[in-house]
């Protein structure tokens, strides 16, 4: 699958290190070799979004937003939050795109 980011998850990725940086790389990896989203594990589509997909990476959850083209697929990562905060309501919207 094609990868986009977005400022947000960048700025975020920045701030990581160690282990966490690893998994999060590691994460971006698998998502690029998949041909198919159900071949990412522990990625699950979010309830009344549209195109809108959750990758769990440790504590932190990647949003994504799948953008299906003719030409081919495209993942664009939204942002990278922890667990905690990523249910709350107010952060809800930011996936809805």
């Amino acid at each position: 699958m094609n990868i986009e980011y977005s400022k947000a998850f960048t700025k975020v990725v920045k701030k990581l290190s160690g282990k966490v940086l690893e998994s999060v790389k590691l994460a971006i990896t698998e998502v690029k070799k998949a041909e198919r989203i159900d071949e990412i594990s522990d990625c699950k589509k979010l309830v009344g979004f549209q195109n809108v997909y959750r990758k769990r990476i440790g504590d932190l959850r990647a949003f994504m937003l799948l953008h299906i083209h003719i030409e081919g697929n495209t993942v664009v990562f939204e942002y990278l939050i922890p667990r905690g905060q990523a249910y709350n309501k107010k952060n809800n919207g930011q996936s809805s795109k």
